[in-house]
């Protein structure tokens, strides 16, 4: 495949952000991956958009200048020829008006997000200017709809160089969730602990949240502290925190099961279930995935054979028993489910999907 494009991902460029290598690896490098000649950003630091909750006006100054630097450079790229621009951005993270003086190049401007069913407002502005926009969930649909914009609705696009094999050959650990320590997260992963699952966590945050008093006065302030400190009970010895790029393959394949809880977790009628990386990334590598169901995984994995989804605490425990007993079947699955994700899941597939959807 040949192509040029110009990438803009402002989580990577922000020093010491979490998603950073993250978001490098399957952006930047994944685009890569698909052969295409791919031109970065340089000297530009984004941590004045990172976290994005940051108050809305505040960073204007910061914006102007990051999006003069920005231009400069696809102007420079554009004249040796640009395929697209393609980005993963918030609204806030550039002048809009960039956009628009880029398409009058001639040169198309791709958006992708992955967060629209949880934080749409902070995209809504960009996609109403962009060529098009592609997000990754189903129930997403009517949201872009309701704007008239371009839109693609596709799956995550991964970079094969950066899904090793994790295929596990003696666990260690019968189940395990990596992922950061949301409250929801903690409450779902301590209701499985006190059920009986022998589950292990790792991941930004999890130590602290375990040992941070919660703050609050009066019964409902005790309550919290008290399912704290039978939270910290639950997981001693089975907590860990961030896991450097080598801990967290090694990690894997010592871990016979992977739960897959999303950022909301098993909340009822309020939670907000949709498709994450997780959901692709740890399939990929091999993993026995063991996930929370939502309507997006029907139409990526086949259920019981390349990954397994509950829908409630006691159907996860049960399943969770199931598999640690059968490593063999383990195997099998994370096998079936790395296969169908670098035959279907990555850049060298995505990519024309996603320029074929250009108006």
């Amino acid at each position: 495949m040949t192509g040029r494009v110009f990438a803009l991902a402002p989580d990577c460029h922000v020093p010491g952000w979490r998603y950073g290598p993250g978001w490098r690896a399957h952006f930047y490098e994944g685009l890569r991956s698909a052969g295409l000649e791919v031109v970065e950003p340089t000297g530009v630091d984004f941590s004045w958009s990172r976290p994005v909750q940051v108050e809305s006006g505040s960073t204007h100054h910061e914006r102007k200048l990051s999006s003069e630097e920005i231009e400069k450079q696809i102007l420079a790229a554009a004249a040796g020829g640009l395929d697209a621009v393609v980005s993963y951005c918030f609204s806030q993270d550039i002048e809009l008006d960039l956009v628009d003086r880029v398409r009058a190049l001639g040169v198309p401007w791709i958006n992708f997000f992955c967060d629209s069913l949880y934080a749409f407002e902070t995209v809504a502005d960009l996609a109403a200017r962009t060529s098009l926009n592609w997000f990754v969930e189903s129930a997403a649909r009517p949201l872009y709809e309701a704007l008239d914009v371009p839109f693609i609705r596709a799956p995550y696009a991964l970079n094969p160089g950066a899904v090793p094999d994790a295929e596990c050959l003696e666990a260690q650990r019968p189940l395990a969730f990596i992922g950061a320590a949301h409250p929801q997260r903690l409450r779902t992963a301590t209701l499985l602990r006190v059920a009986g699952s022998d589950l292990h966590v790792a991941g930004f945050g999890w130590p602290d949240a375990l040992s941070t008093p919660v703050r609050g006065r009066g019964v409902r302030g005790a309550a919290k502290n008290v399912a704290r400190a039978i939270a910290r009970r639950a997981f001693r010895g089975r907590c860990q925190g961030h896991l450097e790029p080598t801990d967290f393959i090694e990690y894997l394949r010592s871990t016979q099961v992977l739960l897959g809880l999303n950022a909301a977790g098993l909340s009822g009628a309020s939670s907000v279930n949709y498709l994450k990386l997780r959901d692709l990334e740890f399939p990929g590598m091999g993993c026995c995935y063991l996930v929370e169901d939502h309507e997006d995984l029907v139409e990526l994995f086949e259920d019981e054979r390349e990954i397994v989804r509950f829908s409630s605490l006691a159907e996860a425990r049960r399943l969770a028993r199931a598999l640690a007993r059968d490593p063999a079947r383990c195997r099998a699955i994370g096998k079936r489910a790395r296969e169908r994700v670098l035959a279907e899941h990555s850049w060298a597939a995505r990519w024309p999907q996603v320029r074929a959807a250009l108006p």
